[in-house]
């Protein structure tokens, strides 16, 4: 082993080490990514997303396994040793049809298995995790779903003995929506379960709801919606978002008191 590789070998060591808390080998923790930008060396833990180009059970597999450990380092390194050579001019010059520089080889780990050599891939970006989709994903969906405003017919005149309808302002059905994120196309799907209260009392309901008040005075109505769903991302999914998102809305409802009133015939 050159000096290069020698040292190559012990920094990548040392890296490891301190991202699992422990020698090399030792589990990592959840859906962690731990880089090291300028010898574009990663390691982490978590469904990871690869490029196109790579076999799609490949892809999947290695998306689809949260508790895997993975990493991606400079294409110059012996499968079997797992010695780097970065300053080879020979081994970076090869690009296999990727743009220069973003050549990178993956590495896989199944938990309790050994390392599995991946091969070659083009990487222009940081890897990206399924966890780290999902979170970026929560705050897009809270952003674009629509607002959660309760208003209720009639408008004027609620009073006790007759019914009063409440709209939350949603519509039944998923809430659909695409995005580009991290240059990977995302689809996101998302349902709401509606929950209503009137003066305390919950009812599970949908995004209307119809409500006979038995008391006069003011009584206060509220709603929460909350919202679960899945997505898709470069054709890996669907994966489950990994935080639902909670609307809530309430307003002071004034009920009349509801009086028989007698009419001749």
């Amino acid at each position: 082993m050159t000096a290069l590789g020698l040292i190559a070998t012990v920094v990548a060591a040392l890296a490891l080490q301190a991202w699992t808390g422990g020698p090399a080998g030792a589990s990592a923790p959840a859906a962690s990514v731990v880089g090291d930008d300028e010898r574009d060396a990663y390691v982490g833990t978590g469904g990871l997303i690869l490029p196109g180009g790579v076999p799609e059970d490949t892809r999947a597999s290695v998306a689809g396994c949260p508790d895997c450990a993975w990493r991606v380092t400079s294409p110059c390194v012996e499968s079997d040793l797992g010695n780097s050579f970065d300053g080879a001019p020979t081994c970076l010059s090869v690009t296999r049809g990727c743009q220069v520089g973003s050549l990178r080889r993956t590495w896989f780990r199944p938990a309790g298995q050994p390392w599995r050599d991946l091969g070659l891939m083009c990487m222009t970006d940081r890897p990206r995790t399924v966890q780290r989709t999902g979170d970026a994903l929560a705050d897009r969906l809270a952003e674009a779903l629509p607002p959660l405003r309760i208003d209720h017919r009639p408008e004027r005149g609620v009073v006790t003995t007759l019914p009063t309808l409440f709209d939350s302002g949603h519509r039944g059905g998923s809430f659909v929506r695409e995005w580009t994120l991290g240059g990977a196309r995302v689809t996101v799907e998302a349902q709401a379960q509606w929950t209503w209260s009137f003066a305390g009392v919950e009812v599970a309901g949908r995004p209307l709801a119809t409500h006979v008040f038995r008391m006069a005075g003011p009584t206060l109505v509220s709603c929460e919606a909350r919202w679960t769903g899945s997505f898709t991302v470069a054709g890996l999914g669907p994966f489950p978002i990994p935080e639902s998102v909670v609307q809530r809305d309430s307003r002071e409802v004034w009920v009349g008191e509801g009086r028989a009133l007698l009419t001749p015939r």
